[in-house]
């Protein structure tokens, strides 16, 4: 056993000889703390990307078949017959000519996007069912598609919210809400709206979007219930935020909508804060939020499945700032607030760089990502049979919705398994190193003390009572920025 040379001198001080020793023990026990800290939390190369199997999904290739080049689709969604319809730009690109400082849109001489901007497709084959939408359209952003089938869709050129009813138009919609190429913020304007969530009641809510940072409920007729939100997104907004986590109800781009019907719940895609926030359907009641590390902070759009508790079906895109996680898709529980499945494609080539919507099957069997750029569709299926036929599973028991606010996710997983019996014994070991780190650091503290005691008995902590508010208000700052 290696014996330090200052351990085995005659010359050093006992007292110098046990404080040195405990200091080693501290170092050791906070670099063994600290080790297994990053073990646990860190990402590494070797880490499978799906951690449940229950959640493993494969890549279609060659999925859809089309006869034509797409433009940026900005939007996908499965319709009451199971067919995928994609919401596409054509020839029209957003570019930092597209809007104005006011975001009032600029190519309008232009015209519409000529071709069909809405696509149906077989979602065994990828082959073209039927196409609308063409001379209408400016700058395509969301689609929703109810359980009657209409079809729900914003225009963030248009600053428009429609409502088709193909049964009796695909020209003319059914409901037109917003003032025309005008954006606003009072009751009966938007500001490029994203998103569309539809209640079985016919009622229904709008994201409004990318300037007044707002959700908006109305009634089936389009009149405005309940509106709330604050925008809080740093490029747009005319005030200053204070320091800390940026509170609910406050919105960086609410980018997309879904609807957890179970639990009556509407959850948002908080874009550029990287979170999933969720309210009541009745009132607007902040309900939970959702985030992780490994999603970083864009979040572009969640869906909810009702299946094991909750899933929150997520894709982020471009990090900017801070930790780029990998731009994927991801699974994540509603009851833990763990991330227990993935979904990307299997190759570089292939791989996602602006994905912008997503949908998801009601059984979780079906995933669809509708990309920006490159201009295309991804599909994902489930490995095994979907997982409200796997006997494991079962569809969740419908129960009254709690009201009250969560802001801390739980971090277990909802059964048994290898990685939370690694977990509790890496938390154990955590516990005890921390303790014994704490009794060193104290065995140490009493022996400096009397040391010092000893050799300079009017030797103060700090030099002056200024010196001690300064270090508080340090800490204090710190507290504030973290």
């Amino acid at each position: 056993m290696f014996t330090p040379r200052w351990l085995k001198s005659t010359k050093t001080d006992s007292k110098m000889k046990l404080l040195l020793v405990l200091l080693t023990g501290v170092i050791v026990g906070t670099r063994t703390e600290q080790q297994i800290s990053l073990e646990m939390v860190s990402p590494s190369a070797n880490v499978t990307h799906h951690r449940n199997s229950d959640y493993d999904y494969e890549y279609v290739s060659n999925w859809p078949s089309l006869d034509r080049q797409l433009g940026s689709v900005s939007a996908v969604a499965i319709d009451s017959h199971g067919n995928v319809v994609i919401f596409h730009r054509g020839s029209h690109v957003w570019d930092e000519g597209t809007f104005d400082s006011r975001n009032v849109y600029l190519p309008i001489d232009r015209g519409p996007i000529a071709e069909p901007t809405l696509l149906v497709l077989s979602n065994q084959t990828g082959a073209l069912v039927s196409e609308w939408g063409a001379n209408y359209f400016y700058m395509p952003h969301g689609l929703t598609i109810d359980r009657n089938n209409s079809y729900w869709l914003t225009d963030v050129g248009l600053h428009q919210v429609f409502k088709f009813d193909l049964t009796v138009s695909s020209t003319v919609p059914v409901l037109e809400l917003g003032r025309r190429f005008k954006p606003g913020n009072d009751l009966h304007s938007f500001c490029k709206p994203t998103s569309v969530a539809v209640l079985e009641s016919g009622d229904f809510f709008v994201a409004d979007g990318y300037c007044n940072g707002r959700l908006m409920k109305f009634s089936p007729e389009g009149r405005l219930i309940l509106s709330w939100g604050k925008n809080s997104f740093a490029l747009t907004r005319a005030y200053r935020l204070p320091a800390g986590p940026v509170p609910e109800s406050f919105f960086a781009i609410p980018h997309a909508l879904t609807y957890a019907e179970d639990k009556d719940l509407l959850c948002v895609a908080d874009r550029e804060q990287g979170r999933v926030q969720c309210f009541s359907a009745r009132n607007g009641t902040f309900h939970s939020m959702y985030s992780h590390p490994q999603i970083g902070n864009r979040l572009f759009s969640v869906k909810y499945v009702p299946l094991s508790g909750g899933l929150f079906y997520i894709v982020n895109g471009p990090q900017f700032t801070g930790v780029k996680p990998p731009i994927n898709g991801f699974v994540l529980s509603m009851s833990t607030g763990n991330i227990v499945g993935k979904f990307f494609p299997p190759n570089q080539q292939m791989a996602f760089s602006n994905p912008h919507e997503l949908s998801v099957s009601s059984d979780g069997g079906q995933i669809y990502v509708a990309e920006l750029s490159p201009t295309t569709v991804h599909k994902f299926v489930l490995k095994h049979q979907p997982l409200e036929d796997h006997q494991e599973y079962h569809q969740p028991v419908v129960a009254k919705p709690s009201l009250s606010p969560v802001h801390m996710i739980p971090t277990g997983l909802d059964e048994p398994s290898a990685e939370v019996s690694d977990s509790l014994y890496a938390s154990s070991l955590t516990v005890v190193v921390v303790v014994s780190s704490l009794l060193a650091t104290s065995c140490l503290v009493l022996c400096l003390s009397r040391t010092i005691c000893f050799k300079a008995s009017r030797r103060h902590r700090f030099s002056s009572t200024v010196e001690n508010i300064s270090l508080r208000s340090l800490r204090h700052s710190e507290d504030n920025q973290a």
